[in-house]
């Protein structure tokens, strides 16, 4: 009777796999069925969301109260824009080497970019629509932190029908941030798709320099305040982008061209 109950637990065991297999197999398939879907790996801030400018803001204000730095255009776009945390931490440091940060002062950096982000970020138009194209798979790739990614898509429910927790990578995933490639790479790999089958969408130069580092396709992302400018989509096309969208609209169409 053991030997019996052993057998159906094992059996079990293998049918559930087998599932799992399956499922996956069908979740990388276009539609149709005869061919993988191709791998848009997004990042968050500017693309899904028009945010990037809420945590430059709360930076910049920091700096100001407690450190006497005030900052210019050229500076938050070099120092602040398009980079984790840390990485900002660090430029600032280089760039004024008098100045340092203690936990206290980024503990005002969380809370402050939290206060923000709960109170002010929005979808961009149209993303719910290009998450919803069943010709796609999805995972986000960002230069947040996994807690600092959780609550930004606890305020974006609707992506967890799109991207599950296992399709989410973050920055303390990696040794090295963007502009290294080492979190697209870790995307393509651990979803199962080769480079070439893969398109990031990113709207900070460093985001588009780690997908052309990775050898993979990139659009750029301009929609989002701040970025709309012709001096700043010069740059993204000579960081070696395919194209560079204004809309959502714009960027899906790009998209299904490239199925």
């Amino acid at each position: 009777m053991g030997s019996i109950v052993s057998f159906f637990i094992v059996f079990v065991k293998i049918i559930y796999i087998l599932a799992l297999t399956l499922d996956n197999l069908i979740n990388t398939l276009d539609p149709s069925g005869d061919k993988m879907k191709r791998l848009i790996i997004w990042d968050f801030d500017g693309v899904i969301a028009d945010s990037e400018k809420l945590w430059v803001k709360v930076w910049c204000d920091l700096l100001k109260k407690e450190k006497n730095i005030v900052l210019n255009k050229e500076e938050k776009l070099k120092l602040l824009v398009g980079v984790a945390g840390r990485t900002k931490k660090h430029n600032l440091q280089r760039y004024f080497p008098n100045i340092t940060f203690d936990d206290n002062f980024m503990a005002k950096i969380s809370e402050g970019e939290y206060y923000a982000g709960t109170h002010f970020m929005h979808p961009i138009d149209g993303v719910k629509k290009v998450f919803a194209d069943k010709n796609f798979k999805h995972c986000i790739a960002t230069g947040s932190t996994k807690e600092q990614l959780d609550w930004k898509i606890d305020i974006f429910k609707w992506i967890g029908k799109y991207v599950s927790p296992k399709d989410r990578f973050t920055v303390d995933m990696v040794e090295h941030g963007k502009p290294a490639p080492d979190i697209f790479l870790l995307a393509a790999k651990t979803m199962g798709y080769a480079t070439k089958d893969c398109v990031v969408i990113e709207d900070s130069i460093n985001g588009m320099n780690a997908a052309k580092a990775a050898g993979i396709k990139c659009i750029a992302f301009v929609g989002a305040e701040g970025n709309n400018t012709q001096v700043y989509r010069k740059k993204c096309l000579k960081a070696g982008v395919v194209a560079v969208c204004d809309t959502m609209k714009e960027l899906h169409q790009a998209l299904r061209k490239m199925v």
